[in-house]
């Protein structure tokens, strides 16, 4: 039976993680020191794994916070380029919309400076009519 695991560092330099080594010794005869050995070695296993599943559990929580930190972000983006595209549309309209508001108001400016013009003529020639009427 093994007393416990004491870690040496590997004087390997190629090799830079440390390795257990077992101390042997003389192993306590008896019923009492094997069953507080067992204990021993049976805590000493489930320290082990319970700290590795913790280890485990906090590295899946870590991965699935920046799952939802990437999506989040990921939502946000699109956000802006809906409203990005939204703002070009609306800009589109607005200026065919003026284009087309300045087309009818050059129109409407140019068929009332034609009415305008033929208004006078009119006017001119009622006038002339009364004043110098042709039989006279």
């Amino acid at each position: 039976m093994t007393q416990g695991v004491d870690m040496d560092k590997n004087t390997d330099p190629k090799d830079k993680t440390p390795r257990a080594i077992i101390a042997d010794a003389d192993a306590p005869r008896g019923l009492i020191p094997a069953v507080a050995t067992l204990a021993v070695d049976t805590g000493e296993i489930a320290a082990s794994a319970a700290l590795g599943v913790t280890a485990d559990v906090r590295t899946e929580l870590a991965k699935s916070a920046l799952t939802v930190l990437d999506a989040g972000e990921n939502l946000v983006k699109s956000g802006f380029a809906v409203a990005r595209r939204l703002t070009q549309r609306v800009d589109g309209a607005a200026a065919e919309l003026l284009a087309s508001i300045e087309k009818i108001v050059g129109t409407s400016a140019s068929a009332a400076r034609t009415t305008t013009k033929d208004a006078a003529a009119v006017f001119s020639g009622a006038v002339n009519a009364v004043v110098a009427p042709k039989g006279n």
